[in-house]
């Protein structure tokens, strides 16, 4: 039966520790008179001054500190460090080394969605407190899960060295690459797996999905340039979908961020005050054209068309993105054809600045390095600071448009779904 509302009556949502999503943060939202007085997503994840350790090491430390900001997306933070120094420095690296850092990258935004899809945001809307308590009813399911992850981590292994914090990856190059049969024999094991992300679309795309419609700015690189178009990963200018076009050295001229009184993680705004969604939502709204033909199939059968601007269907980006991923690993992987090169460095000094997209959403690192190779100051803003503030605003809607329908219980676990449908990365935000 419906519990009667008193629509006079406060209502408060709480939420003492979000569960399921990566580092630490709890959820107020206070609702009165047909109105939402207040929200307040607390990310009390400890700082952890990653910016302040980089000031005095070497240029070649960098890549190495900046990947342990985070144990899902390490590759993310390494190769924008590695670009940032090498604008810095004036380095052109060849186009060898940006094929394997895009396949790198490729593979590890596969291997997170996989993760938030199956480990995050599934337990919701079955009914479970987490995934480990599926297991058991969703056999085959958990196969899938296992097999996916595992072709994807082979590809950061046999080209980064290992699975998780590569340490082949230096600036301009590779210490080591692998022999072409490698690359070709794991384009076959993430071929056997393509029919399971092909299942994980269509599972995700049937799940029931609160209504909602986010008002963000979509945000995200493009690639288009004299050489062809692709769906950008490490290069690119910033679009958006209200018309933005910009240089990535144009950064700072369109966003700022704000320190918050109750989180350690700063908000990311554009500077005319407009919030943004960044990461698979987004990437999709914005570039769809560039999928694979065969990703536009599968969307067409699952029913998903741009623009979609509920933000709780990240959730389905995030899956189409896995399919389109693997696609393009199996392209890559076929293509390049590994050869020595030496990643020779001439130190110089300079300022520069390098934005990729991490797996949920735009990653910036910029550095300032003296003449000797040593970093003087470094500003890193992390996907989840670009999200964080509308994160805040869809709950205020969100809490808008169920406070009269859903009792506290119902409603709690719908903002608990939106903020892990962000598949925010708190750990990452207070680096």
């Amino acid at each position: 039966m419906d519990r009667q509302q008193n629509p006079s009556k406060p209502k408060i949502i709480t939420i003492d520790y979000l569960a399921r999503t990566e580092g630490e943060s709890d959820l107020v939202v206070k609702l009165e008179d047909s109105d939402v007085k207040e929200v307040r997503l607390k990310v009390f994840e400890p700082p952890r001054f990653f910016e302040g350790f980089l000031v005095g090491r070497k240029y070649s430390e960098a890549g190495d500190i900046v990947s342990r900001i985070c144990g899902i997306c390490p590759i993310s933070h390494m190769t924008t460090s590695l670009q940032a120094v090498e604008d810095a420095m004036g380095i052109v690296p060849s186009v060898q080394t940006k094929r394997l850092r895009r396949l790198m990258c490729v593979s590890q935004v596969v291997a997170s969605h996989i993760i938030h899809l199956y480990m995050l945001a599934l337990p919701d809307y079955y009914g479970y407190p987490g995934f480990p308590e599926m297991m058991h009813k969703f056999e085959k399911e958990t196969n899938y899960f296992l097999k996916m992850k595992d072709a994807l981590n082979n590809v950061a292994e046999q080209i980064g060295g290992r699975p998780l914090h590569p340490v082949s990856m230096v600036v301009n190059g590779f210490t080591r690459v692998p022999a072409r049969e490698t690359l070709l024999s794991l384009a076959d094991g993430i071929r056997a797996v393509l029919p399971m992300a092909h299942y994980t679309a269509r599972m995700i795309s049937g799940l029931s999905y609160p209504d909602l419609e986010t008002e963000a700015e979509f945000v995200s690189l493009r690639k288009e340039d004299e050489y062809g178009s692709e769906y950008a990963i490490n290069e690119g200018r910033l679009v958006s979908s209200n018309g933005l076009n910009l240089e990535i050295h144009s950064y700072s001229s369109a966003f700022h961020e704000e320190e918050q009184e109750y989180a350690h993680t700063k908000k990311s705004f554009l500077r005319g005050g407009s919030t943004v969604m960044s990461g698979a939502l987004a990437r999709v709204n914005l570039k769809f054209d560039q999928f694979h033909e065969e990703t536009k199939d599968l969307a067409r059968e699952i029913g998903f068309s741009v623009p979609d601007k509920n933000p709780f269907h990240n959730n389905v980006a995030q899956a189409l993105e896995i399919y389109d991923g693997m696609l393009e690993s199996i392209k890559l992987l076929s293509e390049i054809n590994p050869h020595r090169e030496e990643p020779a460095v001439k130190i110089r000094a300079g300022e520069g600045m390098a934005i990729t997209e991490a797996p949920r959403g735009l990653l910036m690192h910029s550095y300032v390095i003296n003449r000797q190779g040593v970093i003087e100051k470094a500003n890193l803003v992390t996907p989840t600071s670009h999200n964080f503030a509308n994160i805040e605003k869809d709950i205020r809607a969100l809490a808008l448009r169920y406070a009269h329908s859903d009792d506290e219980d119902a409603l709690r676990l719908k903002c608990e779904q939106l903020v892990r449908a962000y598949d925010p990365c708190f750990s990452c935000s207070v680096h």
